[in-house]
């Protein structure tokens, strides 16, 4: 299901999937996350409706993506054709995972206590949830 061999670095401090992917990187695979398949000249097209981007700029961010397995490629006639490789939600799964395993293995009491506290402050619900999850796992 999930390609175990995926390691992203993770910025905490931008938004959504630029966390864990470029900028570029995201955008294109929402792109193709949306269209299920697409080639660069399609996603190139797309991109520079927005904004002015070279192709090659495309080309190579799309490489990079499969090499990192997020993206499959596979080539039909002269073009190379892209499928995501995992899904969305697979993809935010793992780096959650990820991420949380980061953080637990290393700093497991500060990491516990200030999901606690920040669930308390921002999303009590969430917390009468967490504990109802809780209170079933350990009987």
């Amino acid at each position: 299901m999930m390609p175990l061999n995926m390691r992203f670095r993770f910025s905490p401090a931008k938004d959504g999937l630029v966390k864990v992917l470029g900028p570029l990187e995201t955008e294109i695979m929402q792109i193709l996350w949306q269209d299920d398949r697409s080639t660069v000249k399609k996603v190139h097209r797309r991109l520079s409706a927005q904004r002015e981007i070279a192709y090659t700029t495309v080309m190579t961010t799309m490489s990079r993506l499969a090499e990192k397995g997020v993206l499959n490629r596979h080539r039909e006639g002269l073009a190379y054709v892209y499928a995501p490789a995992i899904s969305e939600e697979d993809f935010v799964t793992m780096v959650v995972r990820q991420v949380l395993d980061g953080l637990l293995d290393d700093y497991s009491d500060t990491a516990i206590e200030y999901m606690i506290d920040y669930l308390a402050r921002n999303n009590p619900a969430e917390l009468q949830r967490l504990q109802h999850v809780i209170q079933s796992r350990t009987g």
